[in-house]
């Protein structure tokens, strides 16, 4: 036992040596970069200050399991830096001053973190620190002078907790006799974040909220989620319904419950929406039945989707808000405050889709108090489900309930995998045979492609027109309010920049789309001012259901018919966003941190006074709708 003891400590004393073998430095490396991450643990209990932890005993060992799961992945993610610096420089001292200096900046970033948590409800991004390194910190942010002059100590404390890590963790890593010790705590460990994970897959799929809605708290957290393999497999995935505020949630939304009085008799209302169908798409020659169509509507030429992809497009039409909102709503399995008024109000509410309803997941946020949603379509070719999807929806129109008024939408795919049947006649020529992304390169002919998406365009346009027929058929065309828009754009190397497709920029080809309103009793006009996806959901809940509150009591958006600049709009992807102001500056922030302006032509620009202040307004909107905003 002593000669055990004597060589612990001659081993602990050999970390000041100048050199060690590096299998006893990686060894070190591992258990202070574990330390590190426990630390983090530690520091991330300050987000419990205003998310507090989920009533039941599960939610609550769910918390647990997740502190232990992230501290274990960001401690082993920072351990793995660390063995990097060991084996480009294996000097011990060296390296101890390289975690203390990099775990130190961590974590004092975390803590920066968990101010402004607590404050606006998000993490911290790129557009927040540059406010704050562009000087605005104190015009954006609301700290006391106390917490800047704290967060010194502060750093000063978590070195030294890293430096007494730091001991310890040569200690753990060197001594013979804690050998079987650390062998439990690493299974342990390793069996923390499968069970965590387990536990995720189950609560995803079995729409458990108490767990799900805990995804926002920590930074860098991801849940892991396998509905759609689930449901590939045969496995049931169930549905939430509305979750109501309470201490836990990290949403209000919408601000104030909505005030509405619907008429008697009020308007269907029928969404018709293509994917990917960008603004100048919509002609005499690509759109020959909605073009004659459009002729019977209010028509607004200069409208933004407030996404560049069907997730957030889509979120943007239904719920008014911007795509960074996203993912709280599905954690909490939101449903949009449209759809649940028209619900309330008694509406039969259906939804037939091309593409599956639950992916991206629809049926748990937009339609989640909506039950009998039909899911999927049939079919072995997004044309062939689009055929499905209006076969479905004339059938409805034939043996729908007529004493009930309707919200309905009919959404179709086809462009955006550029498909149609074999055997349609091609109007646009040359046109592609098969899309090949990888093989687009800058000087690539962009006109067979875009025939190719404009063919497949003029294919769902027959598609609408036979929508349109049976819903005129039936006697119910001058009682519905019909709109016809895109979830997004499309781009074809339109800026000369090699982007094809979407998902990439926030430029007019991938988010200026069609918008059209037939409107029974009002005149055909076309309007020219800039209008949005955020615009539609308060202009139908004022003028269908005859809603009093304003406006910025659920959406970020305004009446459709009101010309006044609408100034910044926060558009989204599905983690990327930017504070846009249409055709003038796009001020880009990358999941990554990242930051990047761009001018009108969308070029890469100097950040500007001007950005700055889009960046101050995007962060207005991105918390109006969090608690932290009561």
């Amino acid at each position: 036992m002593t000669s055990e003891r004597s060589t612990d400590l001659a081993a602990s004393h050999a970390f000041s040596a100048r050199v060690l073998p590096r299998r006893a430095l990686f060894g070190w490396c591992v258990w202070f970069g574990l330390a590190g991450g426990a630390l983090f643990a530690l520091v991330a209990t300050r987000y419990l200050a205003v998310s507090p932890l989920a009533s039941g005993w599960s939610a609550r060992a769910f918390s647990v399991l997740m502190f232990a799961a992230q501290a274990s992945l960001l401690g082993a993610a920072f351990a793995l830096v660390l063995v990097l610096v060991a084996a480009l420089i294996p000097r011990p001292r060296a390296v101890t001053l390289a975690g203390l200096v990099l775990g130190g900046a961590a974590l004092t970033l975390a803590w920066i973190d968990t101010l402004v948590y607590q404050q606006y409800r998000f993490h911290l991004d790129a557009s927040v620190w540059n406010l704050v390194s562009g000087g605005a910190a104190e015009e954006t942010f609301v700290f006391s002078s106390r917490s800047y002059a704290k967060l010194a100590a502060i750093a000063l404390g978590l070195c030294a907790l890293l430096g007494l890590a730091a001991r310890l963790a040569w200690t753990w890593a060197s001594s013979r006799r804690l050998r079987r010790a650390r062998r439990w705590t690493g299974l342990t460990l390793v069996v923390v974040v499968c069970v965590h994970s387990a536990l995720c897959v189950w609560a995803t799929a079995a729409a458990y909220v108490p767990i799900t809605r805990q995804a926002r708290i920590l930074p860098l957290y991801k849940q892991v989620s396998a509905r759609s393999f689930m449901r590939r497999i045969g496995v049931q995935v169930a549905r939430a319904e509305l979750v109501h505020d309470d201490a836990a949630s990290s949403l209000v939304y919408p601000r104030a419950p909505l005030r509405c009085s619907p008429p008697q008799r009020p308007l269907d209302v029928l969404l018709l929406v293509i994917d990917s169908w960008r603004a100048d798409a919509l002609d005499a020659r690509a759109t020959p039945r909605l073009a004659e169509f459009a002729r019977e509507c209010l028509r607004f030429e200069n409208h933004s989707s407030c996404g560049n992809a069907t997730r957030i497009g889509m979120f943007s039409l239904f719920y008014g808000l911007p795509g960074t909102y996203w993912h709280d709503v599905l954690a909490e399995r939101r449903g949009a405050a449209l759809v649940q008024q028209f619900a309330h109000a008694g509406y039969d509410v259906r939804a037939f889709r091309s593409a599956p309803l639950f992916s991206p997941e629809f049926d748990v946020t937009i339609f989640s108090e909506i039950d009998g949603l039909r899911l999927e379509s049939e079919g072995a070719t997004p044309a062939e489900r689009d055929i499905d999807a209006t076969d479905d929806f004339v059938a409805w129109l034939g043996q729908r309930d007529s004493s009930r008024p309707t919200l309905a939408l009919l959404f179709w795919d086809a462009p955006h995998a550029y498909d149609m049947p074999a055997d349609f006649p091609l109007e646009f020529r040359p046109s592609l045979e098969t899309v090949d992304y990888l093989a687009l390169g800058p000087d690539s002919d962009p006109v067979p492609f875009r025939n190719r998406y404009l063919n497949s365009v003029r294919f769902v346009d027959g598609l609408a027109g036979r929508a349109l027929d049976a819903l005129r058929a039936s006697g119910r065309l001058d009682h519905t309010l019909v709109i016809v828009t895109g979830d997004h754009g499309q781009e074809f190397n339109d800026l000369g920049q090699n982007y094809w497709g979407h998902n990439s920029n926030f430029a007019p080809p991938q988010v200026h789309v069609p918008f059209l309103m037939r409107w029974p009793g009002q005149e055909a006009r076309t309007f020219t001012h800039a209008t949005s996806h955020f615009d539609v959901a308060p202009t139908v809940l004022e003028r269908v259901l005859a809603c009093a509150n304003p406006p910025e009591d659920f959406c970020a958006g305004r009446s459709l018919f009101d010309s006044a600049p609408r100034g910044v709009l926060t558009m989204a992807t599905y983690s990327d966003f930017a504070a846009v102001l249409p055709g003038e500056r796009y001020v880009v922030v990358r999941a990554s941190g990242e930051l990047e302006a761009f001018d009108e032509r969308y070029e890469p620009s100097e950040l500007t006074e001007r950005d700055r202040e889009s960046l101050r307004e995007a962060l207005r909107q991105r918390t109006h709708f969090r608690c932290a905003a009561k």
